[in-house]
């Protein structure tokens, strides 16, 4: 106990811290003056109340019933309908009780908990808290079955995932994972129920379930205590080894804070750490492999808490020689911590690991002490059949007795004890097995509802298929429907071709076949016969689906203006003023087609414009997603009837010369290459005309924009 001293003056401090918080959380709630603060002053003195119960729970549990009393009180009183603070003094009052060892009335203010059946808003959480206490109840008695029972129902209850106050919450699952775990390495066969599972989950859960320190604590004591449960695999025993210690570190280094002190924890920890390095279980080449973090621990146990178990000789000493003299040091230690509190279980048990450590080591004498202090504290009879039955085992092989008799009512009390312990054993598997066997039987119902809603979406799909079927039959048909209207779309195309080719090279042939006809105009009629023939060509390419490819790709229209610009300069009359006005607007489409395009368009008011103006421009359209370009002309213009035929392949072309716009093949071609952009990029491309006649034309097309 060489730091016995430094405890009691790091812990008066942290009262005094305690002390100091109440008051000002008091005295910051009683500043209030107005009437509709009254509720929320009266229940933050209750919340106050029990927050210092609660941080109080491990180091003075009476003072922590003494200030849950308190705030029951003040309720009774002033907030009778404030259940969310009467519950919360319930759970405070139980669970000072329960550190003290005081498990019938500990019992009681949980079953009140339980009881309650009034509306408020963290109930839910309060009554898992409750129940857990329950479960760690039933666990000091030996009564595995019912903790278990307890555990299992709130495990598949859903409870656990519901969220609350984030505290209480916190708490609740912390608890949870904490009580689990004491059951399957405390109470259990370690090796037949194995955790390692449940640890992997606790270490995920470690950062979100924060409650406060003294929760911190317990929680990293519960996922070091597991570990060191599992050293019996010798395969992970190094790195099961290397997680205790790293969690008892953790420990350490938030009771170095003193503010965050506690003796219990420290005691708790220095209990555990004995427990490894006493551990048989472990074997050397483990403890080599981990010897820097067990220096690293006792160099940091040395200058926080001024407790050194081997004094300067540990530097000097061999792993085997120290070990298991720093296991005593370090149980010993935890010992006489535990007798600072007033929990009679926590000293039993200390008294009992000591006692059975020594007695390991050959040291009867020293065994038979710690044993003969059990019984002069009668207060620790009673409160735990486990260590009990250990106890009385250490009466025996110490040579406590006093005569024979006492050895008879010994031998006698251990065999009952070990009686009711296995008989609690044999209740624990029967029940695991009952359990098994819901869990076979909810199995089989799942896999029968499985098997049912599988031959129900099986059902669903052949409905599904059927439909699909029907409606391909619908669509094939309608796909026939199409092909024979395309069929006959092509028909009217080449009658078309047929006629627009006879009518533009008829006068040609005529020109040609002028001896007298001057060089000039014949090269610029053989340039317009030529033009033909391609209009012709790429005419024949669109309409058989398997010519001409639609080829997708950005578009400069100025790139495009210029071209068309430079192929129309020589055809066209001297009066006529031809522009295009400049433009930064780029297209999405095919380029060659669009230039196909803009010729025909371009060449065709040429041809019905004898003086004044054509002008081409681009701007942006009302919907930024295309782009509109214009071929405005001073021509001859047309009626509305020459309009609503112009792009209609299905008309008969009878061209004379005063049908004016549409008699040529170039305008039919243009509707197609638009539709050929409409088909391949945005949907809403489309062509037009707007005339009046002797007043000219105008025609537009839309094209995608590049955005």
């Amino acid at each position: 106990m060489s730091g016995f001293f430094v405890f009691l003056n790091m812990m008066s401090r942290k009262v005094i811290l305690l002390y100091t918080t109440v008051i000002l959380m008091l005295f910051s709630a009683g500043c209030g003056r107005r009437q509709e603060g009254v509720d929320a002053l009266r229940r933050s003195k209750a919340d106050a109340l029990n927050k210092a119960s609660f941080a109080l729970r491990y180091n003075d549990s009476h003072r922590s019933e003494l200030y849950a009393r308190k705030a029951l009180a003040y309720i009774d009183d002033s907030l009778k309908e404030y259940a969310d603070g009467r519950l919360r003094a319930w759970n405070n009052i139980a669970v000072a009780y329960y550190n003290r060892a005081e498990h019938d009335s500990a019992a009681a203010y949980a079953d009140s908990v339980l009881a309650f059946r009034g509306q408020c808003h963290n109930g839910g959480v309060e009554q898992m808290l409750a129940q857990l206490t329950q479960a760690r109840l039933r666990q000091r008695q030996c009564d595995i079955a019912g903790s278990y029972r307890i555990l299992y129902d709130l495990e598949h209850s859903g409870l656990l995932r519901r969220r609350g106050d984030d505290l209480l919450f916190n708490l609740a699952q912390s608890e949870f994972y904490i009580t689990t775990t004491t059951l399957n390495y405390h109470y259990r066969n370690k090796s037949q129920y194995q955790q390692a599972e449940l640890l992997t989950t606790m270490e995920q859960c470690r950062r979100q379930l924060r409650c406060d320190w003294a929760e911190d604590m317990s929680f990293n004591y519960a996922i070091a205590y597991g570990y060191y449960s599992l050293c019996d695999d010798t395969a992970q025993q190094r790195h099961y080894l290397a997680k205790a210690l790293d969690y008892t570190l953790d420990n350490f280094l938030l009771l170095g804070d003193s503010l965050r002190f506690s003796t219990y924890h420290l005691a708790n920890t220095y209990q555990l750490l004995g427990f490894m390095l006493w551990g048989r279980n472990i074997g050397l080449d483990s403890w080599r492999h981990n010897e820097d973090r067990l220096m690293e621990i006792c160099h940091f146990v040395a200058q926080a808490f001024a407790f050194r178990p081997l004094g300067d000789t540990l530097a000097t000493m061999e792993l085997a020689a120290y070990k298991p003299m720093l296991a005593a040091a370090f149980l010993r230690e935890a010992t006489a911590l535990f007798f600072l509190h007033d929990d009679p279980y926590q000293r039993l048990g200390a008294i009992v690991s000591t006692g059975r450590f020594c007695m390991a080591q050959g040291d009867t004498a020293t065994a038979r002490s710690y044993f003969l202090e059990a019984l002069a504290d009668s207060t620790m009879l009673g409160v735990a059949p486990k260590f009990e039955a250990m106890l009385y085992e250490g009466f025996l092989t110490s040579g406590c007795a006093a005569d024979m008799q006492e050895v008879a009512d010994w031998t006698r009390h251990e065999l009952q004890l070990l009686k009711y312990i296995n008989s609690n054993e044999r209740a624990d598997f029967a029940l695991q097995q009952q359990l098994e066997q819901m869990r076979r039987d909810s199995t089989l119902y799942r896999t029968f509802l499985i098997v049912l809603a599988v031959l129900t979406v099986a059902l669903l799909l052949t409905l599904l298929l059927l439909r699909r079927r029907t409606l391909q039959l619908q669509s094939e048909t309608a796909r026939l429907q199409e092909a024979k209207r395309h069929d006959v779309e092509r028909i009217a195309n080449v009658e078309t071709c047929l006629s627009v080719l006879r009518h533009d090279i008829t006068p040609f042939v005529s020109y040609l076949q002028n001896e007298r006809l001057p060089e000039q105009l014949r090269a610029e009629v053989t340039a317009q016969l030529i033009r033909t023939f391609n209009n012709i060509k790429n005419w024949t390419k669109l309409s058989i689906p398997s010519g001409l490819q639609f080829r997708k790709t950005t578009v400069a229209l100025q790139d495009l203006f210029n071209s068309v610009e430079r192929s129309a300069m020589n055809f066209h009359a001297p009066d006529v003023d031809l522009r295009f006005e400049p433009t930064p607007l780029v297209a999405v489409g095919d380029s060659q087609l669009l230039e196909i395009l803009l010729r025909n368009l371009v060449n065709n008011a040429l041809q019905h414009t004898d003086k004044g103006s054509l002008t081409v421009t681009a701007r942006p359209f009302d919907d930024p997603a295309f782009i509109h370009v214009m071929v405005a002309d001073t021509g001859s213009g047309m009626t509305p009837e020459q309009i609503e035929t112009l792009f209609r392949a299905d008309k008969k072309i009878n061209p004379t010369p005063e049908a004016g716009y549409g008699s040529g093949f170039g305008l039919i071609l243009c509707r197609y290459i638009i539709k050929l952009h409409d088909d391949n990029t945005l949907r809403g491309c489309r062509i037009w005309a707007e005339s009046q006649p002797g007043q000219g034309s105008t025609f537009h097309f839309l094209i995608a924009s590049k955005q």
